[in-house]
């Protein structure tokens, strides 16, 4: 049970820093209610219980080959240029909560823009297999099999209730926003999507031109 809790706490704290998925999880709930949101944190979690666990058995060079990483890189590529633009361009009137029920579809969606925006960034690799090593090493967390699919289902719960935390807290102060501060957050929201987008772009950049893949 110690590397189950472990594990929640690690998939907590490894949720909490701002970037493109959390910023698309509050974009979506101001706009889109909290199903599509939370739809696009579980999409990320799968992918961190995947990545995680991957790790622990060794299998990560599998499951991120060189040329399934490019086709992923090159998905969210698109998707963060999108989703930047669409953003920035956001105006105040689709702040509203009437038909937020309505909104509330199109959940499936939203989950593979969790996993794609997820699987784009090419650094996640190199995390959890250091983050595995790390835990491995000490020998009183992760202890065979068991305690490793332990760990990596905290993990998976862990990021779960991150999500799931921020949106509650959205949803209880989201009357007390203008819908003038929601188009700043907005356009600051597609700013950031566009900036990781010249990130991964450049790591595209880097598999095709300079290694030849």
């Amino acid at each position: 049970m110690v590397a189950l809790l472990i594990g929640l706490i690690i998939g907590i704290a490894i949720s909490i820093p701002i970037g493109p998925i959390n910023v698309t999880v509050i974009s979506r709930a101001l706009k889109k209610g909290f199903s599509n949101a939370f739809a696009v944190g579980l999409g990320a979690s799968v992918m961190d219980f995947i990545y995680c666990g991957a790790a622990l058995l060794g299998l990560s060079a599998i499951v991120h080959k060189i040329e399934v990483n490019i086709i992923f890189q090159a998905i969210g590529f698109l998707l963060l240029i999108y989703l930047g633009i669409r953003d920035i361009s956001t105006k105040a009137d689709s702040f509203n909560y009437e038909n937020d029920f309505q909104q509330n579809g199109k959940v499936r969606g939203a989950f593979f823009v969790g996993v794609f925006m997820y699987v784009s960034n090419p650094a996640l690799v190199a995390f959890w297999i250091t983050l595995s090593g790390v835990v491995q090493s000490t020998g009183s967390i992760v202890d065979g099999i068991a305690d490793g699919a332990l760990f990596t289902v905290g993990v998976g719960f862990g990021t779960v209730l991150w999500y799931y935390l921020l949106l509650k807290a959205i949803f209880w102060k989201r009357d007390s926003f203008k819908a003038e501060t929601l188009t700043l957050l907005s356009k600051v929201s597609g700013y950031i999507m566009l900036a990781f987008s010249a990130y991964v772009g450049y790591e595209l950049f880097t598999n095709f031109v300079l290694h030849g893949v």
